[in-house]
C-alpha cells in the first residue's frame, strides 16, 4: 500500500491574526520613526549649541519708560557672542523681574542672532509715607523714591498707616488691608474723574472703611466712605458749590453718613 505524503496547507490568515500583524507593523515603523526623530533633535541641538552663526549681537527691548536698554542688558547676564539657543530664557526673565521696577519680563530668541525682551514696568499711582517715603504700584509694591512717571505734584501722599518699617524694602508688596482698600478705591477714581483726582494731595484711612482726602490749595478735608468711588465724586462735584455758598471757608465735608453731608467750621484763631 502505497502512501502518498502531501503537503499540509497552511491555513489562512484569520482577520484578528491580521490585525495584530499590522499593529506589530505599525509599533515597529513608530519606534524606528521616534528614534530618527530623537536622533535628528539631537544632531540638530548639537548643531544649534555649537554653530557660531548663532552668537548673539542684538538685544531688541521694548515698554520701556523708566529704565534704558543699558539697564536691561546688564541685569539681564545676556553676554554678545552667546549662542542664543544655549541660553535659559526663563532664567534672564527672572533677573529681570528681579529689578523693583519691573512687574513682568518675557524673553524669546530672534534667530540668527538676537534675543528681545519685553518689559512691563511697574506704574507709580502715589507716594507712601511710612517713615520713609516710598512710591507705590496699584498693587502695593513699594518703588524707590526718586523716579516717577508723572509729575510728584500729580501724586497724592498716603499717611497714617501702621505698618512696620523694618520689614519694607522697594519691590516687595506691603500686606496692609487698609492700603489695599485705599489704592482700590484711588484706581477707580482717576478712571471715573481724573481732573477731581489731580486736587487731591493726601490720603489717609479712617475707622469704618472710611478714607480722609486732603485737597491741594484750600486743604479742605472729604470724608467718605472707601467704596463706590464714581459715586461719591459725583455727589462732591454736585455738593461743592452749595457748600462753599453757605460756608465760604469750611474745614471739611463729610459723607459718611446716609443721605447726609455733615460740613465742619475752621476754629476760630485765639487771642
Amino acid at each position: 500500500m502505497n502512501r502518498q505524503k502531501t503537503k499540509a496547507r497552511k491555513k489562512p490568515p484569520t482577520m484578528g491574526e491580521r490585525g495584530q500583524s499590522k499593529v506589530r507593523g505599525l509599533w515597529i515603523a513608530l519606534l524606528i520613526l521616534a528614534t530618527g526623530s530623537t536622533l535628528a533633535a539631537y544632531q540638530a541641538a548639537t548643531y544649534f549649541g555649537q554653530a557660531s552663526y548663532f552668537g548673539l549681537k542684538v538685544i531688541e527691548v521694548d515698554g520701556l519708560r523708566r529704565l534704558s536698554g543699558e539697564d536691561i542688558r546688564v541685569a539681564s547676564g545676556l553676554v554678545a557672542g552667546s549662542n542664543i539657543f544655549a541660553i535659559d530664557l526663563d532664567e534672564v526673565a527672572e533677573r529681570l523681574e528681579a529689578m523693583y521696577w519691573i512687574k513682568q519680563a518675557l524673553v524669546v530668541r530672534k534667530p540668527p542672532n538676537r534675543i528681545a525682551v519685553d518689559i512691563v514696568e511697574h506704574r507709580q499711582v502715589a507716594w507712601i509715607d511710612l517713615g520713609q517715603t516710598y512710591g507705590i504700584t496699584p498693587d502695593g509694591v513699594l518703588l524707590p523714591a526718586g523716579s516717577t512717571d508723572v509729575p510728584s505734584r500729580n501724586l497724592p501722599v498716603i499717611s497714617g498707616l501702621s505698618v512696620r518699617s523694618d520689614s519694607l524694602q522697594p519691590g516687595m508688596a506691603v500686606s496692609d488691608s487698609a492700603l489695599l482698600a485705599i489704592l482700590r478705591w484711588w484706581e477707580e477714581a482717576t478712571v471715573a474723574d481724573a481732573e477731581f483726582c489731580l486736587n487731591v494731595a493726601g490720603i489717609q484711612p479712617m475707622s469704618g472703611a472710611s478714607i480722609r482726602l486732603q485737597m491741594a490749595g484750600d486743604g479742605l478735608e472729604v470724608r467718605l466712605p472707601a467704596n463706590e468711588a464714581a459715586h461719591r465724586l459725583r455727589t462732591i462735584r454736585d455738593l461743592m458749590p452749595r457748600v462753599h455758598q453757605s460756608h465760604p471757608d469750611p474745614a471739611y465735608i463729610d459723607l459718611r453718613y446716609a443721605g447726609q453731608m455733615v460740613v465742619g467750621k475752621k476754629k476760630a484763631k485765639s487771642g
